[in-house]
């Protein structure tokens, strides 16, 4: 941590714009979808497919949450940053859940590039996995999209 990042480490968390489970949760899965530095409207489209699939996001309107909150992931630039702030907003019982999403992301197209498998670990760590089951979580998706 470099001398500035301390001094304004507070401010960031005042200023945390992820702090309601449902952004924390979608901040991860766009943080994660872009790992690559790349979005493309198939992957947008997923993204929203996949938060109407989930009890957590019942009556919101996915598409006004990702206008709200892919602007501020995109932002803060580094999408380390977006996990920090986030992750410790996510319930408890999606922790697994949100991380077997991301590495879905990530390896939808057969291959899990080295930006990828930084935010991965970053994300496992951050969401206090353990890393058995993180592992197998990895295994378990890698052998999904597999072909």
């Amino acid at each position: 941590m470099g001398l500035f990042d301390k001094m304004f480490a507070g401010s960031a968390v005042q200023n945390n714009p992820f702090t309601e489970p449902r952004e924390a949760f979608f901040a991860i899965l766009y943080a994660c979808m872009s790992a690559d530095g790349n979005v493309d409207d198939d992957e947008i489209n997923a993204l929203v497919v996949l938060t109407q699939q989930k009890a957590l996001f019942r009556g919101v309107n996915v598409l006004d949450l990702y206008r709200r909150i892919a602007p501020k992931v995109i932002s803060l630039g580094a999408r380390k940053e977006t996990v920090t702030l986030a992750a410790p907003h996510v319930p408890q019982d999606l922790r697994a859940t949100l991380f077997a999403n991301c590495v879905d992301f990530a390896a939808a197209d057969g291959i899990v590039g080295a930006a990828e498998q930084v935010m991965l670990e970053q994300l496992a760590q951050a969401l206090a996995l353990d890393e058995q089951e993180s592992r197998t979580i990895i295994e378990v998706i890698l052998i999904k999209n597999k072909g």
